[in-house]
């Protein structure tokens, strides 16, 4: 049956009476809170949809101001289910790492824990890893980017809410958060239209192209359908190491600049004779932030740390609407990243 339409003159009160529980119950309910068991959940969620009952915005607001100026209070735990094929894999990745810093923070600041699960322990089923979460009454799922795009997880999802970050985990289509990696390639080629070099050129690994969804190479080769023919570069996109067609590629292009996620070419182009920025510029899809030697590569900064945050953010929303398993419409959360100057771009061409 289908839920009533939204009756403004019913209160919280009116759904408390006819539960048969108090309206502190009903609040905490609504909100998924885990002091409130989840059968009792469910059966408010219902009643309230039956009833017709629709949450004040404006009471909202107050209480969420309220709530703002206290501690946080721990409610429970979200599980940050890692696949690697090792344990500490992912911790070997800056960027994982940074995502997971952002996560913590933010889970701690709305009063949650985040806590790492390896999926691939030896032993371990898809089906196991749920039933141990749901024991440890954990309903909150993250999964932050996999060891190897395409990677699968047998979780059982209607148990829980659940989010990932960007996009080498693709099935089943959860809520993301991610890089707004197109801004950041359009924010990288304005920099160099705007300091007048012409001949620009893009390199990226055929796997980490794979892992982003190939949003960098698509703005790239859009943004060639709209310069003269005589300035486009064909794209270095390797299954190996981009340092082998390199000099081949410089020989022959002359490019003037460099837009990469690899940082590593600041160290392959001046092996080759090429002085950066005077012969060559250099542009980082990926800046480090923390990173003393690539912290001077002319760059975007993605804002990691803002990308953990907004997957918690994915996950806590669904928890407090008691909404579990595969969305109909999944959503995506885009954090933009920033121009850092750097030393590898000359000012002018």
């Amino acid at each position: 049956m289908p839920p009533k339409p939204s009756n403004p003159s019913l209160t919280m009160s009116d759904l408390a009476k006819a539960a048969g529980v108090s309206k502190m119950t009903v609040s905490l309910a609504l909100r998924g809170h885990q002091k409130i068991s989840a059968e009792t959940r469910e059966r408010i969620r219902l009643l309230a949809e039956k009833m017709g009952y629709r949450p004040n915005p404006l009471v909202q607001t107050l209480m969420a101001n309220l709530r703002s100026t206290r501690p946080a209070q721990y409610h429970s735990t979200i599980a940050w289910v890692t696949a690697f094929p090792t344990r500490e894999g992912w911790c070997k990745h800056w960027v994982h790492k940074l995502y997971h810093q952002g996560a913590v923070a933010r889970a701690a600041a709305l009063g949650y824990k985040i806590e790492s699960f390896w999926a691939f322990a030896p032993g371990l089923s898809g089906a196991a890893l749920s039933r141990m979460l749901r024991a440890r009454g954990i309903r909150g799922l993250i999964v932050p980017p996999v060891g190897v795009p395409g990677t699968r997880l047998e979780i059982e999802w209607e148990h829980f809410s659940c989010a990932t970050i960007g996009y080498s985990f693709m099935e089943p289509r959860l809520h993301r958060a991610a890089s707004n990696l197109h801004d950041a390639m359009s924010r990288a080629l304005a920099e160099c239209t705007r300091r007048g070099f012409k001949r620009i050129g893009f390199a990226i690994p055929s796997d980490t192209d794979l892992r982003v969804n190939h949003s960098w190479l698509a703005t790239y080769l859009a943004w060639q359908q709209f310069i003269p023919k005589g300035e486009r570069l064909p794209v270095i996109n390797a299954s190996g190491p981009l340092q082998d067609p390199l000099p081949a590629w410089l020989k022959k292009h002359r490019p003037e600049v460099i837009i990469s996620p690899n940082t590593e070419f600041s160290t392959w182009l001046p092996k080759l004779g090429r002085r950066i920025p005077e012969d060559i510029g250099l542009i980082t899809l990926s800046r480090p932030g923390n990173d003393t030697a690539t912290t001077r590569i002319s760059g975007i900064s993605q804002n990691d740390v803002t990308v953990g945050e907004a997957v918690v953010d994915l996950v806590v929303a669904q928890l407090q609407h008691n909404e579990t398993g595969v969305p109909k419409y999944p959503r995506v959360v885009l954090t933009d990243g920033f121009w850092s100057e750097g030393k590898t771009l000359r000012p002018k061409a």
